[in-house]
Parts: structure tokens; sequence; C-alpha cells
């Protein structure tokens, strides 16, 4: 199955096929020596690719995926190529950039960098979440003007929880 992966601005193309062996991945056309185990809910995965080996977990948030790669989140949209080729088609343009951050994971919000009021630029660290006995960053998904911040620091919060909201 052939995918669109986006990360930020970037494209990758992605193609995943299973075979006798495992799963034949091809990033951008290179075939990538590959294997991967995953957990039963599909939550965690151990990844060898081309002799490098990731530690990923995947939330949904926002409608997208957030990826954990050793302790960095990355947001991601996963689409079918045959999709993307119709949207792109049709001259359909997805939405503009998320104006809210949600908890990528269950934990607890251990530090709050920024207030209401404050200019973020996208990227920018805003609070830090620590869960599986790791602290994360959470970083602005867009540019603009924190309107509210809803996660207090010292509370636990739930994936998916609404954590900051933006000016529009």
């Amino acid at each position: 199955m052939r995918y669109i992966v986006t990360i930020g601005d970037r494209e990758f193309d992605v193609d995943v096929n299973d075979a006798a062996n495992g799963p034949v991945v091809t990033l951008n056309g290179r075939a990538l020596t590959t294997s991967i185990v995953r957990d039963r809910d599909d939550h965690r995965f151990l990844l060898l690719l081309d002799a490098k080996a990731y530690d990923a977990e995947v939330f949904a948030t926002n409608g997208e995926k957030c990826v954990l790669l050793h302790g960095r989140g990355f947001d991601c949209r996963i689409e079918d190529q045959r999709l993307v080729a119709i949207r792109k088609a049709a001259g359909v343009k997805i939405g503009a950039a998320r104006k809210e951050l949600h908890a990528p994971m269950p934990g607890l919000v251990v530090k709050i960098l920024h207030r209401a009021g404050e200019v973020i630029k996208k990227g920018q660290p805003l609070l830090v979440v620590e869960a599986m006995k790791m602290e994360n960053e959470l970083k602005s998904p867009t540019d603009g003007v924190i309107a509210e911040v809803h996660a207090v620091a010292g509370r636990p919060v739930e994936k998916g929880a609404l954590l900051v909201t933006f000016e529009s």
C-alpha cells in the first residue's frame, strides 16, 4: 500500500508491502532493509531500517498522528496515495493549520513554558509532559498568539486532552 506522509512542509512517498520475510518498505523510491515489531495495539513499534534501530510510539491527535521518536514528537499526516492524487486533481487543499494543541499521550504536566497572550512560533516548546518516565516537550503546531492554556502544571492529562488554544 502506498502512502503520502507529510511532516511539516515535507512530503514522503512510503510504499509498504507485506512479504513472506516481513514488510518491504520503500521511501521516496529507495528500498529499505526493514524489520518491524509492533505491540498488539499498533501503538509502539520497534523498527530496524537500514541497520538503524528506532523505538517509536504513535498517537492520534487532532485528526493527525503524532510520532514520538527518541522523546521528540513529530506531527504527521498519513494519507493513502490514491486519495492524495484525487484531492490534488480536484484542487482541494487540506485545511488551515491547527489552532489547538492536544496531549498526544497520557501523562503529567511538569512545566508550562508560556502564558496566554504570548506570541509563539511554530515548533517552539510550549509545555513539558512526563510520560513513561520521560519528559516530552510539546511544541506549537502553528505560529500565533496563545489564546488560553488549559493545562495545569502538576496535574495529569489524558490522551487527546486540550492543552493550548491559539487565536485564529
